[in-house]
């Protein structure tokens, strides 16, 4: 899995040179404080406890940014995690994670380099909703849907190439961590890779 991982993020940041190389440097000085917002998608990989019982799926969120200079940032992020349930584990039941979280984010910025490379790190809450299930009787037994609502935190790499004056394409990958309360369930750890458009304001 990690080997994917390490692939589709190598293949990426090969996209990412040569769009670089190719594009024309642009000089437009830029003002400070500056807002953007950035629509996202992307894949999910669980890892550890949750790997035992999770297949990969798709993610979808919004990333909003407060620059307030060049080298730092600060991040807003909410997203929806889709977690489809494997075939063989004994609770037969999909679910999904929403995100909420903010931190910082650190820009590595160089006069001969176009594309800006980043580092960022965020705290905030995880909710875990596990979805309605039935197990098949007789009698049927219907399980409701229950959610629980933990702290967690993320951290990873990612870069901004710009596309035009007031847009960059934003791909990141990020370890995404919830601590669950009373220990149960296992370690909560995932792995995203996400792409999207970010806007400034």
């Amino acid at each position: 899995m990690f080997n994917k991982i390490l692939k589709l993020w190598f293949g990426l940041l090969m996209m990412v040179l040569f769009i670089t190389n190719v594009s024309e440097a642009q000089t437009k000085k830029v003002s400070y404080p500056l807002l953007s917002i950035a629509p996202l998608v992307g894949v999910q990989f669980p890892v550890g406890g949750l790997n035992d019982s999770y297949n990969p799926s798709w993610n979808a969120g919004l990333d909003f940014n407060l620059a307030v200079n060049r080298e730092t940032s600060f991040f807003l992020n909410a997203t929806y995690y889709n977690m489809p349930v494997k075939d063989n584990v004994a609770i037969p039941s999909n679910a999904s994670y929403i995100g909420i979280t903010a931190g910082p984010r650190y820009v590595f910025t160089s006069p001969s380099v176009k594309a800006k490379f980043f580092l960022e790190a965020g705290l905030g809450i995880y909710i875990f909703t596990q979805k309605e299930f039935t197990v098949v009787g007789p009698p049927d037994v219907i399980f409701p849907s229950a959610s629980t609502t933990n702290f967690g935190v993320n951290v990873g790499p990612g870069v901004m190439i710009p596309l035009g004056g007031t847009v960059d394409l934003k791909i990141k990958s990020k370890l995404n961590y919830s601590f669950e309360s009373g220990g149960s369930g296992g370690s909560r750890t995932f792995v995203t890779g996400v792409m999207g458009v970010d806007f400034k304001l």
